[in-house]
């Protein structure tokens, strides 16, 4: 999810005053934190900014992915005593 945190700051930094900060930095932080999130929001994004955000969501779902099939892993291994 670097790299797509990596764009969307970078986005941030050169466009401090449009709209679609706030709902880049909600979506960061309901992905970061497990919270609610209106999807509807992306909707009113302009391309660039709509980009940025399927790419988090992406990475974010993918990370979760690798997360949950190495704790299964180790969960299916045979405990050590």
């Amino acid at each position: 999810m670097a790299n797509a945190v990596k764009n969307i700051a970078k986005f941030i930094r050169k466009n401090p005053e449009d709209k679609a900060v706030i709902t880049l930095k909600d979506l960061c932080l309901a992905l970061e934190n497990s919270a609610n999130f209106d999807l509807g929001c992306l909707y009113d994004l302009d391309r660039k900014a709509f980009e940025l955000a399927i790419d988090l969501l992406e990475e974010w779902r993918f990370d979760r992915h690798v997360f949950e099939r190495r704790l299964q892993k180790y969960l299916d291994e045979p405990a050590e005593d």
